[in-house]
């Protein structure tokens, strides 16, 4: 298990000085390959033997939001291995220990080169104990579409949504989403499902549907091909 210790900061909260879904994804991530680099599988080793981890799936839980100046422990560990298949959960805890935020990840080893997924290697595995996976609701990775989505707008990928896969960053998926949202300091699960990857200058069109109490949106390219899908809760 890895955790870190955080202080919210001002530049990671809005007007409502609480951190937002996106603001929560960025701690995930982060956690997640702090983790990766304390371990010894880091961002050298996997450009060094032409591997990476692509997110594929996210289930995020808040039960509330960490507000400005709250002292957190962001921790993380991986509970289980399947193919070329990943699984972590990753938790936020507020100065009392208690759990404010779960998550369920699903990710995909993949080889640079050939660009596929591919069976994770004895080595990358044994790096990463193993430990019991949070009590939590865990949810289908695929995100059942509802009918009706209406374009909303049209963006173009900018350089500072990069990440040093140079894809568009996972949290930047849900912070485009957050933008069209509807109550936003009100959402209680993020699900998003990753299908292929936005690169800078591609031209993302943005298509939202609602149903009940979930704003579901469809992030696709200009020949309709879906990249992402969030929904809101």
């Amino acid at each position: 298990m890895y955790s870190y210790d955080a202080i919210v900061r001002y530049s990671e909260t809005g007007g409502s000085l609480k951190a937002n879904a996106a603001t929560i994804a960025n701690y995930f991530q982060d956690c997640a390959i702090l983790h990766s680099e304390e371990v010894g599988i880091g961002l050298n080793y996997l450009e060094e033997h032409h591997r990476a981890w692509f997110l594929v799936s996210w289930q995020i839980y808040i039960d509330r939001y960490p507000v400005l100046g709250e002292k957190i422990t962001v921790r993380t560990w991986p509970y289980g291995f399947k193919g070329s298949l990943g699984f972590r959960n990753i938790e936020i805890l507020d100065s009392e220990g208690n759990s404010i935020v779960k998550a369920a990840t699903m990710w995909s080893y993949v080889d640079t080169e050939a660009m596929r997924s591919m069976r994770i290697e004895q080595e990358v595995a044994e790096a990463y104990p193993i430990y019991p996976k949070l009590d939590m609701e865990y949810a289908s990775r695929k995100i059942d579409l509802f009918e009706n989505h209406q374009m909303l707008d049209t963006r173009t990928v900018m350089a500072y949504q990069i990440d040093s896969n140079n894809h568009m960053n996972n949290e930047a998926y849900i912070a485009l989403a957050l933008e069209y949202a509807d109550n936003a300091s009100e959402i209680k699960c993020v699900k998003a499902e990753y299908k292929k990857q936005f690169m800078k200058d591609d031209k993302i069109v943005i298509k939202k549907a609602v149903y009940d109490n979930k704003q579901q949106f469809i992030l696709c390219d200009e020949e309709d091909a879906v990249h992402c899908i969030v929904m809101f809760e």
